[in-house]
């Protein structure tokens, strides 16, 4: 069995902090209580913030302010239906469902798409997988650095909790709840892994985050956009020349990794 290089493998799980990942790496993998295999459903229109799809519009003054922040350039809408859009997440070469009222940036590392008011919102990005041979290595290798950081966590705060998710069609994870970080609300998260719908040697990481009380619901959004993404040809041009981006301020939907 070949391993991945540990910054790699750090890097494709993103739930910990660099020093404190490399450690995790060298200890034994910890007992973990709880695997999910399901997630709840809905539907897009639930997750509707407008009645159409302007929010998308490039040349909105809200879109053209984030661009002008270095927060990257505006999603395209590639199609309209009832209640989302499908966008196109350049960096990652996929189409990603997006429901109305919301806004979505690229900055050529990852697609950003958040509530007007940032507080919810997903980022998707695409990650190569030299060096492992099977999807279910993939996934033991993620949930052994999962598991150490959900117990290490839990130890700090006893109202933190952790799960970890394996749907069946080989989409894995691991949800979190009551995550708190300096003088912030805290917050929940799920970070969902599955294979680009057009390379099976690269994964697909989105991490759907969340106030406590709104993160139930919004675990039905997170199944949506990963069950029903596609893959996409991206087009050179304007809109994905990631050079011309300046540099980033984070606004409020660059809150949560």
């Amino acid at each position: 069995m070949r391993n991945l290089p540990r910054i790699a493998l750090l890097t494709l799980l993103c739930i910990a902090g660099p020093v404190q990942a490399q450690a995790l790496l060298a200890q034994p993998q910890a007992a973990f209580v709880i695997i999910e295999t399901s997630l709840p459903t809905a539907g897009y229109a639930s997750f509707a913030l407008a009645r159409d799809s302007a929010s998308f519009s490039v040349d909105s003054a809200e879109n053209k302010g984030l661009l002008d922040k270095g927060f990257g350039f505006p999603v395209r809408v590639r199609r309209v239906l009832d209640g989302y859009v499908y966008a196109q997440a350049a960096s990652a070469r996929v189409l990603v469902p997006v429901p109305f009222g919301w806004r979505g940036f690229d900055d050529g590392k990852r697609t950003r798409l958040f509530t007007p008011a940032g507080n919810i919102g997903i980022v998707i990005n695409a990650m190569p997988l030299d060096g492992f041979e099977s999807w279910d290595e993939i996934r033991e290798q993620v949930w052994k650095l999962a598991r150490q950081t959900a117990e290490d966590r839990a130890k700090k705060d006893p109202r933190y909790s952790a799960r970890l998710i394996r749907l069946a069609d080989g989409t894995f994870g691991m949800r979190e709840s009551n995550i708190y970080e300096g003088e912030d609300d805290p917050y929940s998260s799920v970070i969902l892994f599955r294979q680009h719908p057009d390379d099976p040697r690269t994964a697909i990481r989105m991490n759907l985050f969340a106030p406590v009380g709104d993160f139930e619901r919004h675990l039905a959004l997170a199944a949506l956009v990963m069950k029903d993404m596609q893959g996409a040809f991206t087009p050179s041009g304007l809109d994905t020349d990631f050079s011309r981006i300046p540099q980033s301020e984070s606004p409020a939907g660059a809150k949560k990794p």
